[in-house]
């Protein structure tokens, strides 16, 4: 296999740039000639991007919802006998009428044509036609005035159908959703999935959980209606902390695998992704989180490598795991979270990082879910995880 750039394809003569509506598939996971990667929207229509030959999605460059333009990187990929000269070819538009034998246009098909051109996200449309919402009465908010889902009046409203904030592990980042990401956006729903403090893209040094809590906390501000929290691992504690100061906002919250149940913690890995600076001692550690992120290839390894040998996370490491195990309690935030906000839990059977024991310190009322994964269910069991989250989103 060599590793190359994937590009945004052109799928029009008139195509500058084009919306990512979903990555169809996570980093790290094999793919083969054909299988649709991700879904593109442009403004007349929504394509899905086919594998042009067999390999592994190495890295995602881009977010469902970015717009990016034509022959600018989307991703990374390792793979065998790709073929550039193929690209999807979008729905051919229907011929013209011939003006001798056709009447001329009305005014009424002018107006139906300039409908069908507005800009609006999958999700957008989708929602519209569930809320019966006309889109030209929608006024975007999105780049060149796309309308996305949260633009559509529903969800801005008391009880509607809300935000879903997914945050992430320690050490991981926002791309780690991806697969989450995109079932859910096909599903209707307004996703956020940022990359906190000192992860990702974001190059701040956080010195404990109150950096991380502040910019969620900012970033919850800029969601429409209540927020279904859904959190991993250390994310799963701050998905606590933001839902008990902030029981208003909260209309669920979903933790997975998450820390501060219980006093044991595999340590080594916490300080490990602190301080590794190669991608051999990388692949050691991802080893202990389940068999999908063993699968990441020599590339992405060496990505991580650059990214965690900059030191960034010590402080963080430091203040949620100790010499004798967790620093953070999540068992006292859930017990003063109000008993209208549904609370589920999903655990990991073989989780090597948190014992899945800890399911017995949970409140009575944690609707619990044991699966069969390592500490990264969302890798390793994606359609289940987004089964049991589409139902809490469904029943909140």
């Amino acid at each position: 296999m060599t590793t190359r750039t994937l590009t945004m394809p052109r799928l029009g003569e008139t195509m500058e740039e084009g919306t990512i509506a979903a990555w169809l598939i996570t980093p790290g996971t094999a793919f083969k000639r054909g299988q649709p990667l991700l879904e593109v929207e442009t403004d007349k229509t929504v394509v899905e991007y086919p594998a042009l030959g067999d390999g592994v999605l190495v890295e995602t460059l881009v977010a469902p919802g970015d717009v990016v333009a034509v022959d600018a990187p989307i991703a990374r990929i390792d793979a065998t006998q790709w073929e550039d000269a193929g690209a999807p070819t979008p729905p051919a538009p229907e011929p013209a009428p011939d003006p001798a034998a056709a009447p001329a246009p009305q005014p009424t098909r002018a107006t139906a044509t300039q409908t069908s051109a507005l800009r609006a996200t999958p999700a957008a449309r989708r929602l519209a036609r569930q809320s019966g919402v006309a889109l030209e009465s929608v006024q975007g908010t999105g780049r060149r005035g796309r309308i996305e889902a949260q633009d559509i009046p529903s969800l801005g409203a008391a009880g509607g159908a809300g935000t879903v904030l997914l945050l992430h592990g320690f050490a991981g980042d926002g791309a780690t959703w991806a697969a989450l990401t995109a079932a859910l956006t096909r599903a209707g729903h307004s996703v956020l999935a940022p990359d906190l403090p000192g992860h990702g893209t974001d190059t701040t040094t956080p010195q404990g959980v109150d950096d991380l809590l502040s910019a969620i906390t900012r970033i919850a501000a800029t969601a429409q209606g209540k927020l279904h929290l859904v959190g991993h691992s250390m994310g799963g504690h701050l998905a606590a902390l933001y839902a008990t100061a902030n029981p208003d906002r909260t209309a669920s919250l979903t933790l997975i695998a998450p820390a501060g149940l219980g006093r044991e913690i595999e340590t080594a890995f916490v300080h490990g992704m602190a301080t590794a600076t190669t991608a051999g001692e990388i692949a050691h550690l991802l080893r202990l989180l389940g068999p999908k992120a063993a699968t990441l290839s020599p590339d992405a390894l060496e990505a991580m490598a650059q990214t965690l040998s900059q030191g960034r996370l010590t402080a963080l490491a430091q203040a949620i795991a100790g010499p004798h195990g967790q620093r953070i309690d999540t068992l006292g935030p859930l017990s003063r979270l109000p008993e209208r906000i549904p609370l589920r839990v999903l655990i990991g059977r073989d989780d090597r990082i948190i014992p899945a024991a800890h399911l017995f310190n949970l409140p009575p009322r944690a609707a619990v879910h044991v699966l069969p994964t390592g500490h990264m269910p969302q890798w390793d069991a994606p359609a289940d995880v987004a089964a049991l989250i589409t139902k809490a989103l469904t029943h909140a």
